[in-house]
């Protein structure tokens, strides 16, 4: 098997399909892109989408996540959930948003960067992580 990759497009020669079902493959793959976190609300423990997800914030001693359907109280540590995927990046000490859920990144003349989500809200990059967020637009050619 030979893995290519280029942007955002990933190539897959196999050569030798008498060891590997082919469906059995994709079905593995559809279910990577299904992986979901396990959230708490009114003491009932619900699974999400991790793509479901727009952002992870910590507000006090608790974390959470937001979709577009509501606020859920998670249990992992957001050092934990930065790694859960590529789709995500730590714009502060308190706040990972899914790039998958920006529609803008507005760079202001004082420096401030605004990430526009697509439930309507705003977060702002803190000063720390500005380098972190611009290389990050940069290695995924945005």
């Amino acid at each position: 098997m030979k893995v290519n990759s280029n942007k955002n497009i990933i190539n897959i020669l196999i050569e030798d399909s008498d060891n590997l079902d082919i469906n059995e493959f994709k079905e593995y793959i559809n279910r990577y892109n299904e992986r979901k976190v396990v959230v708490s609300q009114d003491n009932e423990l619900l699974q999400i989408n991790l793509q479901d997800i727009i952002l992870f914030y910590s507000d006090k001693k608790y974390n959470y996540c937001r979709t577009k359907t509501g606020e859920y109280k998670i249990k992992n540590k957001l050092y934990e959930l930065e790694n859960y995927s590529n789709d995500f990046i730590r714009i502060s000490k308190s706040c990972i948003v899914n790039i998958n859920h920006v529609i803008s990144f507005d760079i202001g003349e004082s420096g401030k960067i605004v990430v526009k989500l697509d439930d309507n809200t705003n977060e702002i990059v803190s000063r720390r992580k500005i380098k972190n967020v611009m290389n990050y637009l940069d290695e995924r050619g945005i």
